[in-house]
């Protein structure tokens, strides 16, 4: 079989010159983007737009990358609009705050809103068979999607399969967390949410990278790489295994290597431009979450015990209620200004914690998992 090839380009700085002059080689080494996309109809570019945020947090797809992945699409495309269904806030304030906004007026592109959309039927889905997604996604003739590389408090990592999650409008994507609250379910429900999108290239903006306790409140680390693919599933292990992380640790990745719904494997890719080795990534940090994932088939209080559970930082906390707007399961409530969580009731999807725009939501791990990682600890040290 094949390879698939992932093209990985350096650039170290979002200097216009150089995101252009790399995204511009990573397509070329593909075949050209004429060979990956479509002449006829539009083109939607989907970008990381999870929050109203300045781009130097790296919460955010940087601008210098969205604005040169456009204008290489826009080589071929008859039109082309960039959307996404934020987290917080909406589509047109979340692209004027990370400068988006400004980077598709400088091209010619239209920055659009995913506030309607339609019902996708997929019968061939693993466990989903039906998806609403906005409909922007639905009506395009091919999707590009521009993620940003980060660590994240629930899946361990988000990347080019999981930016695909702000394919469905704003808060029926708590529906989805709701249905699938257990971390291999929702892995699995984002490979379906992939076959029902079907983004025709996939492009990873780690030049600065998020690690820590992503997506929306690690360290922007620099990392120095731009990616692209037509295979989602293959940009994402290539990006991890840049950063020493094994790809299957991530629920999704795990899912895919079991059902061959992407390249996983490592020898199932093959790395075309710079070499992998001379990306030095000696310190990426997965986020404080769950990081005993065998013990969790036991369910119940043992899963309780060993993931981390979301803590309201009361120093932190401004009463602004967007945790309690964003808890899928409706467990936050308020008191004296201040947010309180129902942890008996608390699904663990992290919800509250990516969207609090003050950080005021710690993750916090339970005392079975300290006990656990001390054990293992010394083990290491004999």
């Amino acid at each position: 079989m094949a390879r698939v090839p992932v093209a990985l380009v350096r650039c170290d700085s979002y200097d216009p010159e150089a995101v252009r002059a790399a995204v511009e080689r990573a397509f070329r080494l593909l075949g050209g983007v004429e060979s990956l996309l479509p002449s006829k109809g539009t083109c939607l570019v989907k970008p990381n737009l999870l929050s109203p945020s300045r781009p130097e947090l790296a919460i955010t797809t940087h601008p210098e990358v969205v604005k040169a992945v456009v204008t290489e699409v826009q080589k071929v495309a008859e039109g082309v609009v960039v959307g996404d269904s934020p987290g917080r806030g909406d589509t047109l304030g979340a692209a004027e705050a990370s400068g988006v906004a400004q980077a598709c007026r400088d091209v010619g592109a239209c920055v659009i809103s995913f506030d309607e959309g339609l019902d996708v039927k997929l019968p061939e889905g693993r466990l989903c068979k039906e998806f609403f997604l906005a409909l922007p996604v639905v009506q395009a003739e091919a999707v590009v999607s521009v993620a940003k590389m980060k660590t994240h408090g629930f899946m361990g990592y988000t990347g080019a399969v999981k930016n695909l999650y702000g394919c469905i409008p704003g808060t029926l994507k708590a529906k989805y967390h709701l249905r699938y609250q257990g971390k291999e379910e929702f892995g699995l429900m984002l490979l379906d949410l992939l076959a029902a999108v079907k983004p025709a290239v996939s492009v990873l903006d780690a030049v600065v990278a998020m690690d820590g306790d992503g997506p929306s409140h690690g360290r922007p680390r620099p990392f120095g790489a731009i990616l692209v693919s037509t295979d989602p599933v293959a940009v994402d292990s290539v990006a991890l295994r840049l950063a020493g992380v094994e790809p299957t640790v991530v629920p999704y990745l795990k899912a895919a290597a079991e059902h061959g719904a992407g390249a996983v494997a490592k020898e199932d890719v093959e790395v075309v431009g710079d070499p992998p080795g001379s990306f030095a990534i000696k310190d990426f940090r997965m986020p404080s979450g769950n990081r005993h994932r065998s013990l969790l088939r036991f369910g119940g209080f043992m899963k309780k015990s060993i993931t981390a559970r979301p803590v309201v930082n009361m120093m932190k906390c401004t009463g602004c209620a967007v945790c309690q707007k964003s808890c899928p399961p409706q467990v936050i409530s308020m008191s004296q200004k201040k947010a309180v969580i129902d942890h008996g009731r608390c699904i663990r999807c992290y919800c509250c914690h990516e969207m609090c725009p003050s950080g005021a939501i710690d993750l916090r791990m339970g005392l079975v998992a300290r006990a656990l990682d001390r054990f293992i600890d010394s083990l290491a040290r004999k």
